[in-house]
């Protein structure tokens, strides 16, 4: 029995024994922990590969891709984003020599400019366009996709039909223009303000023909079309028959 208090008596001196040890190194440790709390947010740096380069090429101007550069809105578009200084425009055209002449005519600064041709009746030209941008952009992000692009045929008798089989004019006004922003959109994220714009003119405005409450009214019903695969011979969304102006 006095064996048995002796030990329980030496596993409670261990204990405390532990328990102070384990206190006084806590004590001990707490100001050296405190003092390395400016370093909680501390990050390894990394080495950016292209930082020169991307410094070279865009200096600290924003980063716009404008579709439709070679006329209309997008002409002016992107006349008046170069005007500000502010930034480098990538243009999306389908021909490259009228776009040279126009960027002449228009005075285009072309250390900021810097056409790509893309042909928006196809869905493999608008990937191979965006693998071009990415290429071209190195790692510097997107901040302004402008989808200008479209084109408006109100007097064509009968649907035309794109590259992948789709009335053309839906191809290249929405889908080819949703297909390049699901594929930029990564490109965008490291913008500070990243912006996506969908233009409209005639459409938007009720005071021009076509546009607003005049016939025929872009109803799209129950996308009955769509439901349909909206490949030929289907050719309106809602699933009626085709009208140029609608």
């Amino acid at each position: 029995e006095a064996n048995q208090k002796l030990k329980h008596n030496n596993d409670n001196s261990n204990t405390m024994m532990k328990s102070s040890l384990i206190l006084l190194i806590s004590l001990l440790a707490a100001p050296a922990l405190n003092a390395f709390q400016f370093m909680k947010n501390f990050k390894v740096p990394t080495h950016d590969p292209y930082e020169e380069e991307v410094k070279n090429k865009f200096g600290d101007k924003k980063l716009a891709v404008l579709t439709g550069t070679s006329s209309g809105l997008g002409r002016k578009t992107a006349l008046a984003l170069l005007k500000t200084g502010e930034y480098h425009v990538v243009g999306l055209v389908r021909d490259l020599d009228k776009m040279e002449a126009v960027a002449e005519v228009d005075g285009y600064d072309m250390s900021s400019f810097t056409p790509i041709q893309c042909e928006l009746n196809s869905f493999e030209s608008v990937r191979n366009f965006c693998e071009k941008v990415d290429e071209f952009r190195l790692n510097k992000p997107i901040d302004r996709l402008i989808c200008n692009a479209g084109v408006y045929q109100p007097s064509l008798p009968d649907a035309k039909w794109s590259v992948d089989n789709h009335e053309q004019t839906m191809q290249i006004n929405y889908l080819s223009h949703f297909l390049m922003i699901s594929l930029l959109m990564k490109s965008m994220m490291d913008s500070p303000d990243p912006r996506v714009i969908m233009v409209g003119s005639v459409t938007g405005n009720d005071n021009t023909v076509g546009g607003g409450g005049v016939y025929p009214i872009a109803d799209l019903h129950d996308l009955d079309g769509f439901k349909a695969g909206f490949e030929n011979p289907v050719a309106m969304a809602d699933g009626y028959g085709f009208i140029g102006a609608k």
